[in-house]
């Protein structure tokens, strides 16, 4: 039975009705809100990066959508954008989802540790998928986020990881997945990869192939996308035994599993 839940306004990218690619092993309606705090220079979606572009929209409309799809999918998941900007609409749709016994995920930058706490404490949480841009140095953190002087930035996504790491340790997350998008220039040598990795204890750490054709920046259009084969030794490089898989994610090819250990 669905739970009553307030209507409000919602800034809307789009609404992916179904996806099996947002959440591995999951059939899930996928909610684009839009806003991002963080200007990377090889952003797929900059049409949904600032917050109040176009015009507000109901999250009835959201929840009409999830309540048409709710036979055929599994759950629910929100993207961007940074989905936790727009936080009490999240937390209405989420409300309603979890009210119709389906399951929700998160595709966040890890800007807000705290939000995500508040709704794994308020059960509206299911799976984390943590888009992890760079090692934790603050320098690196901000090249690759383009919010230069922003110091705390770096401290804010590395205090989602550990959250993430404890609650998926604790059984309070059912999925705990981590996400490097890789350009040349950006998180593409085997030390900063392992940088990244010795911070994670998740489910999959994804070495994900970068698409300079659709980035927002014209520098990073110009750079080629870095091969698969590249990637694979990037993933290879990958010791850490708090990650249970590690893959590789390609255009070409989908998820293909690297290692993996019990």
């Amino acid at each position: 039975m669905s739970l009553i839940v307030l209507s409000m306004q919602v800034y809307l990218g789009d609404i992916i009705p179904t996806s099996t690619l947002d959440w591995p092993g999951k059939v899930v309606l996928t909610v684009f809100f839009r806003g991002c705090p963080f200007r990377c220079p090889y952003c797929a979606n900059p049409q949904f990066l600032e917050p109040d572009s176009g015009e507000p929209t109901d999250t009835e409309r959201v929840i009409a959508e999830i309540d048409k799809a709710r036979n055929f999918i599994d759950g629910v998941v929100f993207s961007g954008g940074e989905p936790l900007m727009q936080f009490a609409a999240f937390k209405t749709i989420a409300a309603h989802a979890k009210g119709l016994g389906l399951l929700v995920g998160a595709q966040t930058n890890g800007a807000y540790p705290e939000r995500i706490g508040k709704l794994v404490e308020e059960s509206l949480l299911d799976a984390v998928l943590l888009d992890v841009k760079a090692p934790p140095v603050p320098e690196k953190y901000l090249h690759a986020v383009g919010v230069p002087g922003r110091k705390e930035t770096s401290d804010s996504v590395y205090g989602s990881v550990r959250l993430c790491n404890r609650l998926r340790s604790e059984g309070k997350l059912a999925y705990y997945e981590v996400r490097t998008t890789v350009f040349t220039g950006f998180s593409d040598t085997p030390e900063e990869i392992g940088a990244i990795a010795a911070e994670l204890a998740c489910d999959a750490y994804v070495i994900q192939q970068g698409r300079p054709e659709i980035a927002m920046d014209e520098s990073v259009r110009k750079l080629v996308a870095i091969p698969r084969n590249e990637l694979s030794e990037l993933a290879r490089s990958v010791k850490s035994e708090r990650i249970k898989a590690v893959k590789v994610r390609t255009r070409e090819m989908g998820d293909e599993i690297v290692s993996q250990r019990s």
